[in-house]
């Protein structure tokens, strides 16, 4: 867990540092030259959540952000958000590519999202998508599929179609 990622494109640097709030704030701030050119704050919605190393992704000039139980897209360089979708009823801890579409790793769903934020399938197991020790993921992509361990050990295996292969 981290309270600041930093993010570079082009000749930006993009800080993303996670405020402390109810409901959910991350602040986007974008430098260049190492001065703040713009910045813009994001609420997002459920639980309390934290900066992880995947919360965003970089997609050509778009910025993906997990924030609460939300996932925001916001183009680059005039930070303008394109749009916002809730993933999770708890919260969101990562954002992945997979081909032309995204798959976020929710507290309580696995969702597949298009470039436009919709969402395309939901998956969700038997308990959390939280693994209870850190040496196995909870969530993890491969070429057939998704791997998923909830906080019972039962294991998932999804496709990329979010149905389940074993």
């Amino acid at each position: 867990m981290k309270n600041i990622l930093w993010l570079y494109k082009d000749s930006y640097q993009i800080e993303i540092r996670e405020k402390k709030a109810h409901p959910p704030q991350v602040a986007v701030y974008l430098y260049q030259a190492e001065e703040e050119i713009k910045n813009v704050v994001l609420t997002g919605g459920g639980s309390v959540s934290s900066l992880w190393e995947k919360s965003a992704l970089l997609d050509g000039d778009r910025l993906l952000i997990a924030c609460g139980n939300e996932v925001f897209c916001i183009l680059l360089p005039t930070l303008e958000l394109l749009w916002h979708t809730q993933v999770d009823m708890a919260t969101c801890f990562e954002i992945v590519a997979y081909q032309e579409d995204y798959i976020t790793h929710g507290e309580v769903e696995i969702v597949r999202l298009n470039k436009q934020g919709e969402i395309l399938w939901q998956f969700s197991g038997k308990d959390i998508f939280v693994s209870p020790i850190e040496r196995t993921p909870a969530f993890k992509t491969t070429p057939q599929g998704i791997d998923l361990v909830d906080f019972n050990y039962e294991e998932y295996h999804i496709d990329y179609e979010g149905k389940i292969i074993r």
